[in-house]
């Protein structure tokens, strides 16, 4: 007769080491696409008073400054001459803490990232904080004189949650020119301590 404990006894060790991921604490609303138009020279654009990001807070607590200014960024860009260095700029205004259920970013009464403010949902408040530079980015053009569209896969780390976003872009050339088209929303998440493995996968490894 064949002993079944040491394969009841694995998969109760895979229980313990696999830990489902937290509630997620934020949200980020950012501009998904946008129309570009750089010259041909090695220029670029740089946000200012205006955002292409909101941050939601989703927890139950409020982020507090160390936290939110603690976020980092990393960007991959499908078209080598086109570059975009996503950021979070500590404009020295109280810009933290952000309260549950706040979305906190600056959207300027004259530029179109208004479409930030379609993705939010019922019972969320939204602060503004225009004109400080807050979640802003660069995009510029490193060489050459590439017309056409880029991708921007960008990653966003804060207080232990990570949210991966992709951005698109449609470049032209010519003089100075940036309109967001559309947004999106994304939740962070928390890595899992470890992989679920199948019941098929375990009976293999201990035939």
């Amino acid at each position: 007769m064949r002993n079944v404990l040491p394969g009841v006894m694995i998969l109760w060790s895979v229980a313990l080491l696999t830990t489902p991921a937290a509630a997620a604490n934020w949200d980020y609303i950012y501009t998904d696409h946008m129309d570009v138009t750089l010259c041909t020279n090695g220029c670029g654009i740089t946000l200012d008073g205006t955002g292409y990001a909101l941050l939601v807070n989703k927890g139950a607590t409020d982020i507090t400054g160390p936290e939110l200014f603690g976020a980092s960024y990393s960007v991959h860009s499908s078209e080598p001459s086109i570059s975009m260095v996503v950021f979070l700029n500590n404009p020295g205004q109280p810009v933290a803490p952000i309260h549950p259920n706040e979305a906190v970013g600056s959207v300027s009464p004259y530029d179109n990232d208004s479409v930030l403010l379609t993705k939010l949902l019922p019972g969320e408040t939204f602060r503004n904080t225009y004109d400080w530079q807050v979640f802003a980015f660069e995009i510029s053009r490193l060489s050459g004189s590439y017309a056409g569209p880029v991708r921007f896969d960008v990653v966003m780390n804060m207080g232990g949650e990570s949210a991966a976003f992709t951005m698109y872009a449609d470049v032209h050339v010519g003089d100075f020119n940036l309109n967001f088209l559309s947004a999106a929303r994304v939740t962070g998440s928390q890595p899992t301590a470890a992989a679920n493995m199948s019941w098929g996968r375990l009976k293999q490894l201990y035939r």
